[in-house]
């Protein structure tokens, strides 16, 4: 097959490029996209890297967050990484039985595991996020509880005192918790810090526990910690996860899910 004639700064702009609206790429994609050998786009990646224009993960890149506080507004948010979440959403629902007690955390993809929920007759959810309680039909037999709290500066999830109170005098059956960031070295981070005790008392409450997050997530650390890897009885992701990183997780004795 004939190779793209880019010189190698023509072809870093085109990968700057795809990663941006991609928001993370593989090696072995963009080796096939610009007709080069794996090796040429890691000497890419690299340079790019150094540059601060992305950030390398195992096997691949991932769009470069000018602060790692940086979270992108809601709207922008759910439009990013659909068909992983919804596939995300769609094994964790079945990790839900009819009669339980389900804890959701705010954010995309906890969106898309209350609306695969929205037909299960007799559960109980219990939420922080405003957008999910409004949007989310439910079975006759099921109801919503939000958790009370004070609403984020231009966001829809609840956080502070309230809401953690809430959450310490509360016990789930299994509570479904985000991240922006999962690490081997940072563990579970968050890109800010108001929604971090939030976040650990909902995985405090539960029986069982489950990070979700789309592979772009992976190889990623967060302004601020939510716990490790380990303290999660469940990790959650898309079948994009890097195999290297899946091996160095596996080693961790942390069970985790490709879907």
């Amino acid at each position: 097959m004939e190779k793209m004639a880019y010189i190698p700064a023509e072809r870093q702009k085109k990968i700057m490029e795809y990663i941006e609206v991609n928001t993370s790429a593989q090696i072995h994609e963009l080796a096939e996209i610009f007709r080069v050998s794996e090796a040429t786009i890691r000497r890419d990646l690299d340079d790019l890297d150094r540059q601060g224009a992305l950030r390398r993960t195992h096997g691949g890149a991932i769009k470069m967050d000018r602060s790692t506080s940086f979270e992108h507004i809601y709207s922008e948010k759910i439009a990013l990484m659909t068909d992983e979440k919804q596939r995300i959403a769609e094994y964790a629902a079945r990790l839900v039985h009819p009669g339980d007690t389900v804890m959701i955390d705010s954010g995309t993809t906890a969106y898309f595991i209350a609306q695969a929920l929205s037909k299960m007759e007799r559960l109980t959810l219990i939420t922080n996020d405003l957008y999910i309680a409004y949007q989310t039909p439910l079975h006759p037999s099921s109801s919503m509880i939000v958790t009370g709290g004070v609403r984020r500066q231009a966001r829809q999830e609840l956080v502070g005192t309230m809401t953690e109170n809430f959450l310490r005098d509360t016990h789930v059956d299994i509570a479904f918790v985000g991240a922006d960031g999962i690490d081997l070295a940072g563990g579970v981070t968050n890109a800010n810090f108001e929604e971090v005790g939030v976040k650990r008392l909902m995985l405090k409450s539960a029986m069982r526990s489950v990070i979700v997050a789309d592979h772009s997530k992976f190889g990623r650390i967060a302004l601020a910690r939510i716990c490790d890897l380990t303290d999660a009885d469940l990790l959650v992701t898309d079948d994009g996860l890097d195999g290297e990183m899946l091996h160095r997780i596996g080693k961790l004795s942390v069970q985790i899910e490709l879907v």
